[in-house]
């Protein structure tokens, strides 16, 4: 019996501060041993599908939330 691969979901997310379109977002539910619910959810990685972030990488990096991982 192996690990179960962590679940994942995209989703709509905020606002891209470059372009205001919605962003997409990967998200991790973050689990507990005391409820069989998720407690919280984590954002691993956000994107314009505008491609402000790749287009604007400096001002992209500058205007928006960081993520964990991000430098501050």
């Amino acid at each position: 019996m192996g690990t179960v691969p962590p679940i994942h979901t995209t989703r709509t997310g905020i606002a891209c501060a470059l372009c205001h379109t919605p962003t997409t977002e990967l998200v991790y539910p973050v689990l507990s041993a005391q409820s069989p619910f998720p407690q919280r959810e984590d954002v691993q990685d956000r994107w314009c599908p505008a491609g402000c972030r790749q287009l604007y990488p400096v001002q992209w990096k500058e205007a928006m939330p960081l993520l964990p991982g991000d430098d501050a």
